[in-house]
């Protein structure tokens, strides 16, 4: 089986520093204010995508400078938040997955350097298969970074599943008829997530390891 990880707010507890790098941004270039959770909800997408969600009057410079000064706050406040936050039972889970013979892949509104960074940094990057960022490749919810993990892999739809923590990501699957694991503890509420008709919604990523449909 493929499982796909989102990864913000699904293996990585990154919502304070994601917000708090929008909201240097938002200050820095005097752009409306916008709350917290405003922020929180953007999480997921791509960076210009965020922008344009937040600020739909922006023109394309206006969104390239929101993403850049985004980028450069996210990469100024990591000496605050020190390493990856992974979510209890992350890297454990990730690896019985990988140890039972499963592939693990990784479908995320980051950047391709910000993914690379945190792989590297963790020293995760071999756990998956294949990853897509927004960057390089279409942002959620478009289904094309799932079409493109599903190419890389072989691997047809019907062995794969999705797991994440935003409509993006349920979206993003139902779109191309894919299996959905919601998770509880992340940016979007269990009832968004619902509408999608994930098959199992879980409160802690080991409960991966007990889901039936693991074949």
């Amino acid at each position: 089986m493929l499982l796909i990880f989102d990864w913000d707010g699904t293996l990585a507890d990154s919502r304070e520093h994601i917000v708090n790098a929008m909201q240097a941004a938002i200050t820095e270039l005097k752009l409306a204010e916008k709350t917290d959770d405003q922020c929180a909800q953007m999480i997921g997408l791509g960076l210009l995508e965020v922008a344009r969600s937040l600020y739909p009057s922006l023109n394309d410079d206006g969104l390239n400078l929101f993403a850049s000064s985004y980028s450069a706050h996210f990469t100024d406040m990591r000496q605050h938040y020190g390493g990856t936050q992974f979510f209890p039972g992350a890297i454990s889970t990730l690896e019985a997955l990988s140890e039972q013979g499963h592939s693990l892949a990784v479908a995320t509104g980051k950047s391709r350097r910000g993914l690379n960074r945190v792989l590297d940094a963790d020293n995760i990057g071999y756990l998956f298969s294949a990853t897509r960022a927004a960057d390089e490749t279409a942002s959620k919810p478009s289904p094309l970074m799932l079409e493109e993990i599903l190419a890389d892999t072989g691997i047809p739809v019907s062995q794969a599943v999705m797991i994440g923590d935003t409509s993006y990501d349920m979206e993003m699957a139902a779109n191309i008829d894919m299996q959905r694991i919601a998770v509880s503890f992340g940016m979007h509420e269990v009832d968004v997530l619902q509408q999608y008709s994930p098959s199992l919604v879980i409160d802690r990523l080991d409960q991966l390891l007990q889901w039936h449909g693991l074949v």
